[in-house]
């Protein structure tokens, strides 16, 4: 193989075509990004680009990484059925690759397939176990689809439960740093109700502890979750003084809630309420506006009950791409099969 040299280090010339296809798709989503392209120059672009990976993969059919970049670049432009094939053919060369047990879950997930998609995630952790954000997401993954995996005997809800609230543990736990990582492993106490209180009062404590920085909102509902454990732990004192602190707008609804049910244990445990039915306390705690983003989780969002025709064979023709804009805003490039 013809090799090149280029600052000391010894590349290949396939190493050399590859990265100035990967420079030309950065370029390309930012000038997407800044509106400087309009739709014929972008669907020019697209079209080229798809026609160099081509050209490459000819050349180098056995290149995995160049095989998952393309699919990566598919998934981006709105082309999941496309982007499958190529992570399936990466995978049929590397079994051992999380990355793309990753990406085909994704798109089984997209499918309405979560059951199938389950597998390979467990894999994404066994081949990567050091990797945070196979956990973070196979947390998040179990969080939204509990009913399916339950309903399929797979779990039972607790264990479901469970097992998604370890996984959130390894995250955290191999990047202490990641806030969102932090912050949805305190919250996973409250979405597993055999959790360890205690533990989950030193998780929120650390949280607002290490991340001094966050916003006036944000530290507020750190108290209130705190508050919550505290009740739990059967603290109401210790709640209600910290709960009292609590005055950010937003959260007053939470905040009278909680007071609310704070009001209804003492009058459950004073001697003139012992013979009165208890009062059922309005609050309902929701705190899923306040998970963290995962940026494999904005397709699972938008998940609807149709199931989509898979074309995992179907070919991919360069010279039958158009491009578009759905009504988000993004990118999407459509294919039509033309007869060769």
């Amino acid at each position: 193989m013809v090799k090149i040299i280029a600052m000391g280090d010894e590349i290949t010339f396939s190493e050399k075509i590859l990265s100035q296809i990967i420079d030309r798709q950065e370029r390309f989503f930012i000038n997407y990004s800044s509106a400087q392209l309009n739709e014929k120059e972008m669907t020019r672009h697209a079209q080229e680009i798809v026609a160099e990976y081509e050209s490459y993969l000819s050349q180098n059919p056995r290149d995995e990484n160049a095989l998952i970049l393309f699919g990566k670049f598919l998934r981006k432009v709105g082309q999941e059925e496309h982007a499958a094939e190529y992570f399936l053919e990466a995978d049929k060369i590397n079994p051992k690759l999380a990355v793309v047990k990753q990406q085909l879950a994704n798109f089984l997930i997209e499918k309405n397939r979560p059951v199938d998609a389950f597998p390979l995630l467990i894999l994404t952790i066994q081949l990567n176990p050091q990797e945070a954000v196979y956990h973070f997401q196979l947390g998040n993954f179990l969080f939204l689809f509990e009913k399916e995996l339950v309903s399929e005997k797979i779990f039972t809800n607790l264990s479901a439960q469970s097992f998604m609230h370890r996984c959130f543990f390894e995250a955290k736990s191999l990047q202490p740093n990641n806030f969102d990582f932090q912050l949805r492993y305190a919250q996973s106490f409250f979405d597993y109700p055999d959790s360890n209180k205690s533990r989950a009062l030193i998780a929120w404590k650390q949280i607002e502890n290490n991340f001094p920085d966050r916003t006036k909102t944000e530290r507020d509902y750190f108290k209130l979750c705190q508050a919550k454990v505290l009740l739990e732990l059967n603290r109401k004192e210790d709640a209600s003084e910290l709960i009292k602190t609590v005055s950010s707008t937003a959260l007053k609804q939470s905040k009278d809630s909680l007071l609310l049910k704070v009001h209804n244990r003492e009058k459950a445990n004073s001697p003139t309420q012992k013979t009165k039915k208890k009062k059922k306390s309005s609050f309902n705690w929701n705190h899923k506006n306040f998970i963290p983003s995962d940026p494999h989780l904005e397709r699972l969002r938008k998940l609807t009950g149709r199931l989509i025709e898979e074309k995992m064979l179907s070919e991919l023709r360069s010279d039958a791409i158009k491009a578009s804009y759905d009504q988000s805003g993004q990118i999407k490039l459509e294919l039509t099969n033309l007869p060769k």
